[in-house]
This record gives C-alpha cells, structure tokens and sequence, in this order.
C-alpha cells in the first residue's frame, strides 16, 4: 500500500514508432516473451516449455556480480547458412559475457577477417575461438587455424561428449548453459537479442530417454528465428577453457586434453 504503480504498453503509445512494434513482432512472434515485456510491458512468464526459462535469463542480466578478470576470453563463432541468418560472435569471460556481435551477408573470408579485427582489440589473449565447423563453418574455422588462431571446429552433430542426458553436442551444450545460468552468479549483458534467442528453443525426449533441443529448422517452422546468437553463446562451452571455471582458481588447475597435452 506504500506504492503506486503504472502499466505502460507500448501498443498506441504516441512516444513508440509502430515500426518497432511491427518488427518486434515479426522478429519474436506476438506469443513470445519478448514481445510481451518489449512491447506490452508485461513480465516474463515461464511457460515449461522452453529449455531456459525467462527468469535465469533476467536474472543474470540484473545480477549485481562481478566478473572474474582473471578467467580465460573465450569466443563462440555460429557461422550463417542461410541468407536471412546472422553470423554471431558471443565472448565470455569465465562467469561473465563480455560482449556480442552480428554480421550479416559476409563470405566466409570477410567474416573471418571480421573475427580477426576482434581478436586484435582484446587487451588480453583470446584463449579459445570455438567455431560451429558444419558446413560453412568448417571454412571460418581452416583459415582462422592456417591464421594461427587459437581456433576449436566444433560439430554439434556429434554425440554428447560428457552430458549423460544430452543426445547430441549441441544439446549437450546448451544444457551447460543452462546449467551455468541456474549457478546464479553469472552476468548476461543487457542484449535484447540474446535474451530472447536463449528462451525461444523447446526440448523433447528420444525414446531412450535423452534430451534432444529444438533444432533451427524446427524453430523455423513455428515461426521462430533461427538462435544465432544464443548458438554462439552456447558454443563458448565447447572447449577446454570454456569448461573450466568461473575462477582463476579453477583454471590453474591442471586439465587434459584429448591429445595428451596438458595446460596449467
């Protein structure tokens, strides 16, 4: 009884372009929680359906946490297949994502020289580059290895390397980061994109009891754009650094790759 508060919709809001409600609705749907809290000023609300539920995705984005400085940079890479699709570039640092970038309409060379300029403006190294290496992909991923780059292929078709639930790599992936958001003390930045791609893809089961996540095709058919940048986020899990901790306590612990070789 101490507050007083207000609904605001965007819907006739003479301070709103209908551009941005129109786009916000063929972008997201008018069922999606986007549209929801952009548009009608609603709150999110989990519908059970998808994998990630709204409320780790907003509360990662109003975490007072600091992230760990100290932490490997790594970059996941989901290269486009289709005209429509974004190539995306999502960085994270241990518990935090510290940055998200999108192209559209690059060949594969431009894209790669895209990936490069951002390499060369880190302050620090970039530990691992994960790239989604099916199809196109495996093109970004050859010239950024003949580069010299610290660069991952990694084919998400494969079977689950270590998620005992997980059917495929890519699901396996995406349960991570499901994982790493249900820690609570992770940071998503304030991207409008991410945040929406990160709820939109469903789950099922196979009949011997593993998780299989909507593919992009699938989510295409319902209406839904394809999760480029939640993808590349996902992909930041594909690695040896990627897996390791939100800590520099973690990462000086000595790990293994599967050659033998082994990092401290």
């Amino acid at each position: 009884d101490s507050w007083r508060t207000w609904h605001v919709s965007s819907v006739d809001n003479p301070l709103v372009s209908p551009d941005f409600i129109s786009d916000m609705a063929t972008r997201y749907g008018e069922e999606s929680n986007a549209f929801s809290v952009r548009v009608l000023g609603d709150f999110p609300k989990d519908d059970g359906e998808s994998l990630i539920q709204p409320s780790l995705v907003e509360a990662a984005i109003a975490r007072d946490v600091e992230g760990v400085l100290t932490a490997p940079l790594v970059y996941g890479v989901d290269v486009a297949r289709h005209g429509a699709d974004r190539s995306a570039l999502v960085k994270r640092r241990g518990n935090a994502v510290v940055g998200v970038q999108t192209w559209r309409q690059l060949d594969l060379m431009q894209l790669v020289g895209a990936i490069v300029h951002e390499v060369g403006q880190e302050d620090d190294a970039v530990e691992e580059i994960m790239v989604d290496a099916i199809g196109l992909g495996a093109g970004v991923a050859d010239r950024l290895q003949e580069l010299g780059r610290p660069v991952v292929s990694v084919n998400v078709a494969e079977s689950s390397a270590m998620h005992p639930t997980a059917m495929r790599l890519r699901d396996e992936l995406w349960l991570r980061a499901k994982e790493w958001l249900e820690a609570k003390d992770c940071i998503l930045p304030d991207n409008e994109m991410l945040a929406a791609e990160l709820v939109a893809p469903r789950y099922t089961f196979t009949s011997s009891g593993k998780m299989k996540i909507e593919s992009k095709d699938e989510m295409k058919r319902r209406g839904v754009p394809s999760p480029d940048v939640a993808d590349a986020f996902c992909l930041t899990f594909g690695g040896v650094a990627g897996t390791v901790a939100r800590g520099a306590r973690r990462w000086r612990q000595p790990l293994e790759y599967p050659s033998g070789a082994w990092i401290v």
